[in-house]
């Protein structure tokens, strides 16, 4: 894991992997954190490995104000083009769809709820009932009604009684005392690293399954629904009897795919302190 810092404005790209083509997303904020955009590129790189495909995840970050947002995001996006790195990016938080240039790929819901929905389901198969805590936004109703799955109404999604939990809100947004409360059966991340490593364990002791944020969310990685429910469905069903939990499984899944083509695996897994 290294940082690459723009010289034309005050930003930088947290990349995990030297040498291949990376994926990932950009926010735009007074001030973005490095160890964030670095937990955020290591998920990414994690999903890429799922897939089976050799590429690194980066994260990058634009230190501005409200009224530098223009000129900033578009210098870096004009001067990470220029790198010639290979390096996709997404619009996060701060920054509009279209502003990224040629450096973009377009944020997907569609494809991000297609494999939210089938890992739910392929972790769950008799899953009737699901709780959102809203991140995913209206292409995940749409998914899970097209799958025939009901909306539980909550006001406190992590507290709710249901099959499959679908929560993205925010990194670590279930730690140890929340994963304690939980009534669901299935976590499904919407989003990167909602679950804590201590939640983790947490959730296994209460038999509960949380699913791996970077294959839950890797749809739009992928470049078509059925293609996305397919081979999602598939990871989880390979990794779902591990005995340490799905979420671990995954890991060491990934890990040997790296292992095939990298002399040192990266130092630590994705997963939120």
């Amino acid at each position: 894991m290294f940082i690459r810092k723009t010289t034309t404005t005050d930003a930088f790209v947290a990349v995990d992997l030297g040498e291949v083509p990376g994926h990932g997303v950009v926010r735009l904020a007074p001030k973005i954190l490095q160890g964030g955009a670095k937990d955020l590129a290591r998920s990414v790189t994690y999903a890429l490995a799922s897939l089976e495909r050799r590429g690194t995840g980066v994260s990058a970050g634009v230190n501005s104000t409200p009224d530098g947002h223009a000129a900033a995001i578009a210098a870096f996006a004009a001067e990470v083009a220029g790198w010639d790195a290979g390096y996709r990016l997404t619009a996060g938080k701060g920054v509009a769809a279209g502003e990224l240039g040629d450096l973009e790929t377009p944020s997907n819901a569609v494809l991000l709820a297609a494999g939210a929905v089938a890992a739910g389901l392929a972790a769950c198969p008799d899953a009737g009932t699901a709780v959102v805590d809203g991140s995913a936004g209206p292409a995940l109703l749409d998914e899970l009604a097209a799958r025939g799955l009901s909306l539980v109404e909550a006001e406190d999604p992590l507290t709710a009684t249901a099959d499959l939990l679908f929560i993205g809100s925010g990194v670590g947004a279930i730690d140890h005392v929340a994963a304690d409360r939980l009534q669901v059966r299935v976590v499904v991340p919407t989003g990167p690293l909602p679950i804590t490593t201590r939640a983790v364990a947490h959730c296994r002791r209460n038999g509960v399954l949380a699913l791996p944020d970077f294959v839950t969310t890797a749809g739009p990685l992928v470049a078509e629904a059925n293609a996305v429910r397919d081979t999602v469905s598939t990871i989880i069903d390979d990794v779902l009897g591990h005995g340490d939990g799905p979420l671990l499984g995954a890991c060491e899944r990934a890990e040997a795919f790296m292992a095939g083509w990298l002399t040192d695996l990266p130092f630590g897994r994705p997963m939120a302190a």
